[in-house]
């Protein structure tokens, strides 16, 4: 797991009780962030912020210090000035994330609440010149509670069709959206003609867009408010004691 969880007795008695965080990354309209110096440039270790989440690349490689470039804001409108040296999906004309290098890409609340996963939007990025196969690569999430993995689910991301890569929507399945997580993290495995498929060829690259977490059901957030209520008269009572 890469991060400590920023959490307070208040947000873990919340997540006890089964609450999830809706969000949805769109990576459009970010605000500027003192981790990132160099968007739309991303470094190992440069976090940046929408929604209410840290969103934070991150590089495998030994040795990796701050300013390695590991990612990259791309604009699909403008994809001639944006995405380069490399091929991106075109099929999307807002801000999307590229994972580069066979970087990672983490993210949860900034308050340290649970949160639950639903889908996101993702495309594989090919190095120019490349032939690629129509298994591009597996797109791995993880899903962490505390230290622990939780979840996990592979994505099969495919290659072109008529010489252009493509966002398609993957949503996952029914145990990893059940999954009460404190961060996710996505990275992916490149796959070859003979369907081998790994990751230390610096090939292993990705386009993330509108990554969703799931909103809880009304029931958890009446369990949530009963709980509150409760709490708050308990209180009460010690203070009038």
């Amino acid at each position: 797991m890469k991060k400590m969880l920023k959490t307070t007795l208040a947000v873990a008695a919340l997540a006890g009780m089964g609450a999830a965080q809706a969000a949805v990354i769109t990576f459009d309209g970010l605000a500027d962030s003192p981790l990132a110096p160099f968007m739309p440039l991303l470094g190992h270790n440069e976090e940046f912020y929408q929604s209410g989440m840290w969103i934070d690349p991150w590089s495998t490689k030994a040795g990796a210090s701050a300013g390695d470039l590991v990612g990259a804001l791309v604009n699909g409108s403008d994809l001639a000035n944006t995405c380069v040296g490399v091929v991106c999906p075109s099929n999307n004309a807002s801000t999307f994330y590229t994972a580069l290098n066979d970087s990672q890409l983490y993210l949860g609340n900034v308050n340290g609440s649970k949160f639950q996963m639903a889908s996101f939007d993702a495309g594989f990025v090919a190095a120019s010149g490349d032939v690629i196969p129509p298994l591009a690569l597996i797109l791995r999430v993880d899903g962490y509670s505390g230290s622990t993995k939780i979840a996990s689910q592979d994505f099969n991301v495919a290659g072109p069709t008529g010489g252009a890569y493509s966002f398609s929507t993957y949503a996952f399945n029914a145990a990893f959206m059940a999954a009460k997580i404190d961060q996710v993290v996505f990275y992916g495995y490149n796959c070859n003609a003979a369907g081998s498929c790994g990751r230390s060829s610096d090939k292993a690259q990705f386009a993330l867009d509108n990554i969703t977490t799931a909103v809880p059901e009304a029931s958890t957030w009446m369990m949530m408010g009963l709980g509150l209520a409760a709490f708050g008269a308990f209180a009460r009572r010690r203070n009038a004691a």
